[in-house]
């Protein structure tokens, strides 16, 4: 779960991604944590259920991709 919050902080680095961007791309995914909870768990502050860690797997990835072309 780290290494989803290290890609996660990184990619936030990058003047192109926004934390609001990332959570919208996670709730596409089927995300279900509110905007606030989201943040707090990028930041290690909670933790997140597995199937949250599945759609912000999936929205990092997507989010690279998008970002590699």
């Amino acid at each position: 779960m780290e290494d989803l919050r290290q890609t996660a902080t990184t990619l936030l680095g990058r003047a192109d991604v926004s934390l609001i961007d990332l959570w919208i791309s996670y709730w596409n995914h089927g995300g279900r944590c509110h905007p606030f909870e989201f943040d707090a768990f990028i930041h290690g502050i909670l933790v997140a259920r597995w199937f949250d860690t599945k759609a912000l797997a999936s929205a990092l990835e997507e989010l690279s991709l998008d970002a590699a072309s």
